[in-house]
């Protein structure tokens, strides 16, 4: 019998996750045979800035820029909309209305930042997987740098804490003192800034 999905029908191969898949699945064992073996154990309060935990980073690359705190990207998975974590942007206009003071620039910042350029996409423990509009939420990293930071510290937006306090929270705020102070971007063009 002759399958009109496998012409000839050659033999399927199946193929086996890739060695990050494969790395995150042991240590995934590990961790949890670690949490079998120490259950009962009282464990140690160690201070909030202790206990965020950064996954291993996922490269991807920027395939959209769709405002100046979120991007589509191109994975091995395939392709997903990310939030940046730790940053929020003027809201672009939609449907004919008004985009807020700085919108456009943001987006135009973060595009000639991350457009067509190979990321590294990075989750954190402190943060939901997925936000309330199905985007991913990661920290974004180029060239070794934050995008968040480097996008508050040219004034395109606010350091932006949703429930928790992140990874390198600490860098964002200080990037947008820094811009505040020198009146960089935003601070300096929007007279309603009122952070």
């Amino acid at each position: 019998m002759t399958d009109e999905n496998n012409p000839g029908n050659r033999p399927v191969v199946t193929r086996r996750p890739p060695r990050r898949t494969r790395a995150l699945l042991i240590t995934t064992a590990g961790l949890a045979v670690a949490l079998v073996s120490t259950a009962g154990c009282t464990p140690q309060e160690r201070p909030a800035e202790t206990q965020t935990v950064v996954a291993a980073a996922e490269a991807a690359e920027v395939v959209a820029v769709v405002d100046g705190d979120a991007i589509d990207v191109k994975t091995s998975a395939g392709e997903s909309r990310v939030r940046i974590i730790g940053i929020d942007t003027p809201e672009i206009g939609r449907d004919g209305a008004a985009g807020d003071c700085y919108a456009i620039e943001a987006r135009n910042f973060l595009d000639e930042l991350l457009y067509g350029r190979k990321v590294e996409l990075q989750s954190d423990s402190t943060q939901a997987d997925v936000d309330a509009y199905g985007r991913l939420l990661r920290h974004v990293d180029v060239d070794g740098q934050s995008a968040a930071v480097l996008a508050i510290a040219a004034g395109t937006g606010y350091e932006y804490t949703y429930d928790k306090s992140y990874e390198g929270q600490s860098d964002h705020l200080a990037a947008e003192a820094a811009a505040r102070d020198e009146r960089v971007g935003l601070w300096g063009a929007c007279p309603s800034v009122d952070r």
